[in-house]
């Protein structure tokens, strides 16, 4: 029955995308006295979203990527900014805290339909 209603579908993926991106974020951070270690992070959710069958959960395969456009590099080749990422994580729990909301409000709105 939820299956065919759009918004819990695009919420759902809102939040699979914000947790694999709190992933990369987590791996760029354990990784970031790593020699040689490219940032990585994840495609665009609106490129996410149509590569997912739109709102059909899809994996981390083909949704991370290294940064094209590092904020830094230092002299070993890592590219990893601590200060950087802590802004991407902080981003990726507000993208989830939406994602929760959006669902919420949905399912308010359904109970609301059915008489509870």
């Amino acid at each position: 029955m939820f299956d065919s209603l759009d918004i819990l579908r695009m919420a759902q993926s809102f939040a699979s995308h914000a947790g694999i991106r709190q992933q990369a974020i987590a791996q760029n951070m354990a990784n970031a006295d790593t020699p040689g270690f490219q940032a990585r992070d994840t495609v665009s959710f609106n490129d996410y979203f149509n590569a997912s069958g739109n709102g059909r959960a899809a994996g981390p395969e083909g949704a991370l990527r290294i940064d094209p456009a590092p904020v830094t590099r230092s002299p070993d080749g890592n590219t990893v900014s601590l200060e950087h990422e802590m802004m991407r994580a902080a981003a990726a729990r507000q993208q989830h805290e939406t994602a929760l909301g959006i669902y919420s409000m949905a399912r308010d709105m359904l109970r609301a339909s059915i008489g509870r």
